[in-house]
Parts: C-alpha cells; structure tokens; sequence
C-alpha cells in the first residue's frame, strides 16, 4: 500500500575504512521508491535468478527484476557478492541481488537518477555497480501486495537463525527508530527486510544489532541502543 509519508530519499554518511565519516550522500529508499511506484499503478513484480552463487564464479549472485506500472515494464540487474554486502549479509546473497535488481527497475520505473540506498555494499558504504550477465535460472512473477515482494517468498532453511530471533526490544527500537523518520506499519517492515537482505523471521539477535546502528545511523537521531 502507498504511504505519502514515506520518504522517497534519505541522506548517510559515507564512512572511510577506519570508520570516520568522509561525506554523505542523498539516496533513493527502497521503501520510497515502492510507495511512488504504486501511486504510479505499479500492477507487477517479476524476479528470476541469472546467476547462482558458486565457488568458481568468486560467489557473485545475479538477479533481474521487472516492474510493470501504467507507464510499462521496467527492468534492472542486481549482483550481490561477498565483496559488496556487509559480512552479516552473505549467507543471503540471492535475496540481497533480488532487493537490488528491484531496486534498479523501481527508479527507472519512477523516473529517478539516484541511487538507491540498497545499491550500496560493503562495510564502509562502498557503491558497486553490477554489470553481469548469465544464464537464467527460476523466475517467481506476482501481483505486488504492497510489500514489495511477490507472494511466492518462500524461506530457506539456510536463513534461519542459528541462535533465534531478535529479541522483543530490538524488534521495538527499530521500529521507534524509523517511526521517528515518518516510517510506520508496513513501510517500516519494508525498509527493515530490504536492509537486512532477509525476511523479518530471519533476523537473529547478532544481525538485529548491527541493523540497529545501520538504522540509527541513517534514519535516527540520538536514540540509545538498548531503549
């Protein structure tokens, strides 16, 4: 469901590899830009998978996704590799090049220059652009029920959290968190599963943490860890 509340873009801070913020950008949101598309009659949301991970292609996933709006059908190509996600994100790397090749189609489906936030990989906010093709493997096609992600989301036993969930107050404060920059019901769930890479029944307490401080550090302000 389309939320006018729902920033299209949000600024970050660009970090060096020792940690210290450089500059900041202005980025698309994923959960923005999935807001504007269905304002725009966004109607379908294809994926399928070009590329599995393996050891002899160094672990890099493609993804392809098509987004059909009143305007037509739009496409975008995301790769996810160990490289270019942070290091809690590869186990998940098929869903990871999902959420990007859908990120890609979604702002040419908008109309809109920057990058999505999504895009972004690595531990210091490095920016990879993926450029890979490969043969074709699987495409799961749904109607867009407002989540951003087709009705065939099945979850893998190799997502499920080695230690459990994230607990009631981690839950919570990512929540409050994105509250607080206007981000609510199922836009928050959006932003915080796009971020992840992963389902919300899949984050453990460890990844829970450290989308906390990504949270923080992008959508809060002065808000303490463990409130």
């Amino acid at each position: 469901m389309s939320n006018s509340n729902t920033p299209l873009t949000t600024r970050i801070k660009i970090k060096d590899q020792h940690g210290n913020v450089v500059s900041e950008k202005e980025v698309a949101t994923y959960a923005g830009l999935l807001a504007r598309a269905h304002e725009e009659g966004l109607s379908q949301v294809c994926t399928s998978l070009v590329q599995v991970p393996t050891e002899e292609n160094q672990f890099v996933c493609i993804a392809k996704a098509d987004i059909q709006t009143k305007k037509g059908t739009f496409t975008g190509i995301g790769d996810a590799s160990p490289r270019n996600v942070n290091a809690k994100i590869v186990p998940h790397l098929i869903r990871m090049a999902e959420t990007r090749a859908k990120a890609r189609a979604l702002r040419d489906a908008v109309n809109i220059g920057l990058v999505a936030l999504e895009e972004l990989g690595g531990d210091n906010g490095e920016l990879r652009e993926a450029g890979h093709t490969g043969g074709s493997d699987g495409v799961r096609c749904a109607p867009s029920d407002g989540s951003g992600r087709g009705s065939d989301q099945g979850t893998s036993s190799s997502s499920r959290s080695p230690n459990g969930g994230m607990t009631d107050a981690q839950r919570r404060l990512m929540y409050r968190i994105l509250a607080q920059a206007g981000i609510e019901g199922d836009s928050a769930t959006t932003v915080i599963t796009e971020e992840a890479g992963i389902p919300l029944a899949d984050i453990d307490q460890e990844a829970a943490s450290w989308l906390i401080d990504r949270l923080k550090d992008r959508y809060g302000q002065g808000i303490a860890h463990g409130s």
